[in-house]
């Protein structure tokens, strides 16, 4: 294993998928690429359903406070990595940057909505099947 992208957005459960993806880089002498994914709904009709991914995230390519975060998370724990900054659908963007990366895993957080169990993200990942994905509650 060389290369893992995990998605985090500030929430709880990316903070677990980034600790977790951490761990397993660790262990392998692996790259953590991690990468917030700011999606902006296309209507009205869809801001009811999703919600903009970092609301905390800043203008500019470094991410802002939550690239600071992520990149001193990673020196802590002794791995190398980065930290990056898309635009659009989510689950692409992660899947185009695990295939331009050749990335062994993608991790991601579970759904901050408890209705959606698996949701959105990780159930589009795991049906593109190119990868192994985990996801973490």
């Amino acid at each position: 294993m060389r290369n893992i992208v995990v998605g985090v957005d500030g929430s709880t459960p990316s903070w677990r998928a980034l600790s977790l993806a951490m761990s397993i880089a660790r262990s392998y002498n692996a790259r953590v690429l991690a990468c917030c994914v700011w999606h902006t709904p296309a209507s009205l009709e869809m801001a009811v359903f999703a919600m903009p991914v970092v609301p905390v995230i800043e203008e500019g390519t470094d991410g802002g406070e939550l690239g600071k975060k992520v990149r001193e998370e990673l020196v802590l724990a002794g791995v190398e990595g980065d930290f990056s900054r898309r635009e659009g659908d989510i689950s692409q963007e992660l899947e185009a940057l695990a295939e331009s990366c050749r990335a062994d895993l993608i991790v991601v957080g579970r759904s901050r909505h408890a209705a959606l169990h698996l949701g959105g993200v990780p159930r589009r990942l795991l049906s593109m099947g190119r990868r192994p994905v985990v996801v973490v509650p």
